[in-house]
């Protein structure tokens, strides 16, 4: 195969005419041009092929380090709207207990809700961090909205909270405007929170939408505190009384962290003087 091969070559040099090939030469690059052609070509479209795969192998690898930061920013995102919304809700705390400076309060988690939609209850962890006597039955609960009911029953650090819209809940309150009285009670409606005014007279003018407070008569709730708005007022046909709907200004399905009211401070509702006695009278 060398002696072949060596023969060509040898052939191939003899017959060579100067830059150019002579007949035999012709005749071989005639032969292996359509070859060489075939061969270049592919090696072309290999070529091709195989730049493609890698620039596909970078866009890809890029593609998912694109997609891994676009998560991390989603999460971080998502991490930064949790803080605000929390700082948010904290900073309303904060601003409700200064001022009610007039109020001993205690700080407490929303932990679950009752199954039934009937009774409106929901159970708070107390912060047992802080200082003080313990949560009993009786005392009402806040937010910085308003009033969001009353415990009905302690067990350790949780306390179970009957809310303002169970219908086993009533509260002696104030429409703000008319200065009319009447009793906030629970509707325990299956799907919505809502208090009916009860014991409104006829010749009162109720203003939709002014804002109901209690008036501390009750002897349970501190006077002042926000019950809700007055919505759709309308005549209870022979009766004495008007009809209303209460809507409390808290959104009792979105409870995170609100107050117990464990007592008097002693202080003015802005915490600049001491007082010697409660407030009597109307808020």
């Amino acid at each position: 195969m060398a002696i072949y091969a060596a023969l060509a070559v040898f052939l191939l040099q003899f017959d060579r005419r100067g830059e150019r090939p002579g007949p035999l030469g012709s005749v071989v690059v005639s032969a292996v041009g359509p070859l060489q052609r075939g061969v270049s070509v592919a090696g072309e479209g290999v070529r091709a092929i195989w730049l493609d795969y890698v620039a596909l192998v970078d866009v890809r690898r890029e593609n998912r380090e694109l997609q891994a930061q676009v998560t991390d920013l989603q999460t971080r995102a998502v991490a930064a709207d949790d803080l605000r919304a929390e700082n948010e809700r904290l900073r309303r705390l904060l601003d409700l207990g200064d001022r009610r400076k007039d109020l001993r309060l205690r700080a407490a988690r929303v932990t679950s809700r009752a199954v039934s939609p009937y009774f409106r209850v929901v159970r708070v962890v107390l912060d047992v961090s802080q200082p003080g006597p313990a949560a009993e039955a009786g005392m009402p609960v806040i937010a910085p909205g308003g009033v969001v009911g009353m415990v009905r029953a302690v067990n350790g650090g949780e306390a179970e909270v009957l809310l303002v819209t169970d219908p086993r809940s009533a509260i002696d309150v104030v429409l703000e405007q008319s200065r009319a009285r009447g009793v906030a009670k629970g509707s325990g409606e299956p799907d919505r929170y809502v208090a009916r005014l009860q014991y409104l007279q006829k010749d009162v003018k109720a203003v939709d939408g002014e804002r109901v407070l209690t008036t501390g008569d009750d002897g349970r709730y501190p006077r002042g505190l926000v019950v809700g708005r007055v919505r759709t007022v309308t005549d209870d046909g022979s009766g004495p009384f008007q009809k209303a709907d209460v809507l409390p200004m808290v959104d009792l399905n979105a409870l995170d962290e609100v107050f117990v009211v464990m007592g008097d401070s002693g202080l003015t509702e802005d915490g600049g003087a001491f007082v010697d006695e409660k407030h009597k009278g109307d808020p």
